[in-house]
């Protein structure tokens, strides 16, 4: 049904194209095999191209990230290696948790302590002071100690104590709350941490490291990382690459259109808080960056794919054209005019170039065509003259069976005179068949015709061979008017008698059947003469079903072949031949066609037409 359905379809493109000019066809060929094709395969290409321009562009994104990251951790990694040493230190916890009589009493034990420490003066990267708060009301707030009372209020310790975390980095702008002046209301970096190595429940103690927050970010500046990076706690912008070191001005934020912006996205954890990198990239378009980074490809690509391609048709389009035009005129020329006329210049090699050339052989056939149909006219009126003759003289000698068969009835009389009854019979039975091979008036007839003749021609067999010869005759209602060859089933049966019958001196019978197998007319002659060896027998019936008119130009079985040549004729191919033979046993044949009625002619007589066996002996 599939197959159906696509056979179908393909004469409906055919029909199709067939109604369009070479040239449209042409244009469809390219359309369909360039145009499409290559849009496919650029388009693959292509996108191939973006996708590793997009991979590349994230895996800049990403390295970037990563940078920023580690120069952040880098920056403050000082810091917090110096509070991992201050955290287990003994005598800051002993300093801090120290009840001071008065404030003589702690100013000469902070001077001896800051002092014998180095706490007052660091000299480390990126750090600038430390301060150590505690709990302690004995304690006087200024220069490296403060009380936990005079911090409460800052920005820092209340972000501090916000995300409650033991040791965090805390960015906060110094405000007005805090006091001083102008100059010291800038963005602020400390490391803040819990002091609780050494329990004291009744003392809360930490540790603050100022971190010098404009050379941290200088040093940012100073880096080339080709994008621009956001380092955010939350939506509060901590850390930026934009070259700008502006530290008068509060935090920056970020809202969602910067996120949504951002070419790329990831977070890092650091002292117990998790901050958010954003990298925006220079152009965020990267189909047209990854257009704009390899034009030369495109370019080339389109210059292949479409531009030759296009050169190519437009060139053969024009090779076939032009010829095809030339032959178009040489065609028109020869409806004017009686002869045609040849084509000049025929260019090129290929199948229009062979076509050219073959009419240019056709007009030259076609001239001596015409030259030999006016020369051999005369000779043709001659045959024709001739031809006319034949016939007269063919009629001429139908007279002739018509005498014979008058002699025959003469002879017929007399034995019937004379009271010779037998012989009288044979003459009438002669007579029959002689006038049914003459009377050839047409080659197809119903078979109880033929049984007729057949029935005949063995009963005269009986005269000769006496006793020792007997045959039967079935043939069915269904196929009495079978159409068949005129003498075929005849000459099957002539040769079972010739090569059975006399060539054997005991009984012999010979079986003639006719019935119908579905719409198959089966025809079978059975013999029990002389036979012949198997070998023979699978020749000729080789013979029989592959046969051709150039076999009957030998002489042996010219009969036989002349009846299956006729056979095949009426049915076609759809005939077959068994033939069948065994020495000193006899012989077998059938004959398997198609059934087909004898319309034309009514039944005569009835003499053929025997449904039980009709034996003589």
């Amino acid at each position: 049904m599939i197959s159906i359905r696509k056979n179908k379809l393909e004469e409906k493109v055919v029909r199709l194209l067939n109604n369009l000019t070479l040239n449209r066809k042409l244009v469809l060929l390219y359309i369909f095999c360039v145009v499409f094709p290559l849009l496919l395969t650029d388009g693959v290409i292509l996108t191939m191209i973006i996708s590793n321009e997009r991979s590349q562009f994230n895996e800049e994104m990403r390295n970037v990230a990563t940078n920023v990251s580690a120069d952040f951790i880098a920056s403050v990694k000082t810091a917090a290696d110096v509070s991992n040493n201050l955290y287990v230190d003994s005598a800051i916890y002993k300093f801090l948790d120290t009840g001071f009589t008065d404030n003589a009493d702690f100013y000469s034990q902070y001077f001896e302590f800051i002092h014998n420490n180095g706490y007052s003066a660091f000299y480390l990267p990126n750090v600038s002071r430390l301060v150590f708060v505690a709990d302690n009301n004995t304690l006087v707030s200024g220069g490296n100690v403060f009380t936990l009372d005079s911090v409460t209020d800052t920005n820092w310790y209340r972000e501090f104590i916000s995300n409650d975390q033991k040791t965090q980095l805390v960015f906060y702008f110094m405000g007005d709350d805090e006091g001083g002046s102008v100059q010291t209301k800038t963005k602020q970096l400390k490391l803040v941490r819990w002091l609780d190595y050494q329990k004291n429940p009744y003392v809360k103690k930490m540790l603050v490291i100022n971190l010098d927050y404009p050379l941290i970010m200088t040093n940012f500046s100073s880096k080339k990382y080709g994008m621009l990076a956001y380092i955010c706690d939350g939506d509060k912008i901590v850390i930026s690459t934009d070259g700008q070191t502006n530290i008068y001005s509060p935090y920056s934020s970020v809202n969602e259109a910067d996120r949504k912006r951002a070419g790329y996205t990831t977070n890092f954890s650091y002292l117990g808080k998790t901050y958010t990198i954003l990298v925006f990239p220079e152009n965020s378009n990267v189909v047209s960056s990854a257009l704009k980074n390899h034009v030369p490809l495109v370019i080339l690509l389109l210059t292949i794919n479409i531009l030759l391609p296009l050169l190519l048709v437009r060139l053969i389009n024009k090779s076939f054209t032009n010829r095809l035009w030339q032959l178009d005129k040489v065609f028109e020329s020869g409806t004017d005019n009686v002869a045609l006329v040849t084509v000049n210049n025929v260019e090129g090699t290929d199948e229009i170039a062979h076509l050219m050339n073959s009419y240019n052989d056709l007009v030259v056939r076609n001239r001596k065509l015409i030259k030999t149909i006016y020369d051999d006219k005369l000779v043709y009126q001659e045959t024709e003259i001739e031809k006319q003759q034949a016939e007269l003289l063919a009629m001429r000698m139908q007279i002739n069976p018509h005498f014979m068969f008058n002699c025959l009835e003469n002879l017929r009389m007399h034995s019937v005179i004379k009271g010779e009854k037998e012989t009288a019979a044979m003459i009438e039975r002669l007579a029959a068949l002689e006038r049914d091979v003459v009377e050839w008036n047409q080659d197809v007839i119903p078979l109880h015709k033929e049984m007729g003749f057949i029935k005949n021609y063995l009963k005269l067999q009986q005269y000769r061979y006496g006793e020792r010869f007997t045959f039967s005759i079935n043939v069915t209602d269904e196929v009495s008017d079978a159409a068949i060859p005129k003498l075929t089933l005849a000459t099957f049966v002539e040769n079972a008698c010739v090569h059975g019958a006399e060539k054997k001196t005991r009984e012999v019978v010979i079986m003639i059947n006719a019935h119908a197998n579905g719409d198959k007319l089966i025809l079978e002659v059975e013999d029990t003469g002389a036979g012949m060896d198997s070998a023979s027998a699978e020749r000729l019936q080789k013979r029989m079903n592959e046969c051709t008119f150039a076999d009957l130009k030998r002489n042996k079985h010219i009969g036989i072949l002349n009846a299956c040549l006729r056979t095949k004729l009426i049915a076609g191919d759809d005939v077959e031949f068994v033939f069948e033979s065994e020495e000193k046993i006899g012989t077998y044949i059938k004959i398997t066609m198609p059934l087909k009625h004898f319309e034309s002619q009514p039944h005569e007589g009835g003499e053929a037409n025997e449904q039980s066996t009709d034996t003589t002996g």
